[in-house]
């Protein structure tokens, strides 16, 4: 997408960021303070987290699927999550607690555009594109604390396809066979594995037919990532993140099937702790609205079932960053 504000960014003010997105993504095998000669070096450690956050702010265990902008004064970009899935409790007999399993593609893409001046006063125009899928298996144990309180602690594997390319407009390169070009583009990929550790606090109540319903979650992730083309990002990283969910429901005069729709509000709070706000423009985000939901109870086998199926849209705000997401929803 095209920038809506064209601005012009002074490098030393930003200069971290800007080469963040471009070496975490460059395919030329050298060391980073030589990728782009004219512009200022950046850390291997910065350009490794930035390519991890990513990553992890797409596939995160309980991040649902969102549309996500930033714009300001230094930087546009338009971001996309998404996720396929169901997670279930089972059963376990002669046991206090339950089992829980989960499985989900999960996905992401990424399109900024930028523009600077380099060292030598030249206006550089950075176009970087950033693609992730993946697939996430969850296993745990559900434990009730009373009626109201549960603790699930789980723990998922994800492996996930990284792919990138850049495009730089205005600063002149010479690649390793002597080839000159002020428009060099550059194509990467990287696998990363994660095994992330969860723990979910659940609180639900019924007031009357009306149900209140609060989730506190805390992620652990280690990441190890592996590129042919690009060795600095082969790495590994740990990160956290924490998210807090909220959701009321009531009962509606609608009816399908013999099965009521029940109207539902939420708010949620997500915040990535240890992700630099540099690698992609925020680090906590707010998300509100509503919708509908189904009631189908249904659990053809004991360790697989719906209860709900709906549909929901909501606003998202955040420092710098803004968006929507809608989209259909089971659990």
């Amino acid at each position: 997408m095209s920038l809506q504000k064209s601005s012009t960014i002074k490098l030393p003010h930003f200069k971290s960021f800007l080469l963040l997105l471009f070496i975490s993504t460059s395919a030329v095998k050298v060391q980073a303070e030589t990728i782009l000669p004219g512009l200022s070096v950046l850390s291997e450690t910065d350009i490794r987290e930035s390519a991890i956050a990513f990553v992890n702010m797409s596939t995160s265990p309980g991040l649902e699927g969102a549309t996500l902008t930033v714009d300001n004064k230094e930087r546009h970009s338009e971001q996309i999550r998404g996720s396929f899935g169901f997670s279930a409790e089972v059963t376990l007999k002669d046991h206090i607690f339950n089992g829980y399993w989960g499985l989900a593609v999960v996905g992401g893409s990424l399109d900024d555009e930028l523009k600077l001046i380099s060292d030598s006063g030249e206006q550089v125009n950075l176009d970087v594109s950033r693609n992730v899928l993946g697939l996430r298996g969850s296993l745990g144990l559900s434990f009730p604390v009373d009626q109201h309180f549960k603790l699930r602690p789980y723990l998922s594997l994800a492996v996930t396809d990284l792919k990138t390319e850049t495009v730089i407009d205005g600063l002149t390169y010479t690649d390793p066979s002597g080839n000159t070009t002020t428009t060099p583009s550059f194509r990467t990929s990287a696998q990363l594995a994660s095994a992330i550790g969860s723990l979910d606090a659940l609180y639900s109540r019924w007031y009357g037919d009306n149900k209140l319903e609060l989730t506190a979650q805390y992620n652990l992730i280690y990441t190890d990532a592996f590129s042919e083309d690009n060795p600095v990002l082969s790495t590994y990283d740990l990160n956290h993140t924490v998210q807090l969910r909220s959701r009321y429901t009531g009962p509606t005069a609608l009816v399908s099937a013999g099965r009521p729709w029940r109207w539902q509000a939420y708010a949620n709070y997500v915040n990535f702790i240890s992700h630099d706000k540099a690698s992609l423009g925020y680090q906590s985000l707010v998300d509100f609205g509503g919708g509908l939901e189904w009631e189908m109870n249904i659990k053809p086998l004991d360790w697989f079932g719906w209860q709900m199926l709906g549909i929901r849209a909501g606003l998202i705000y955040g420092d710098n960053v803004e968006g929507y997401k809608f989209g259909l929803t089971a659990r």
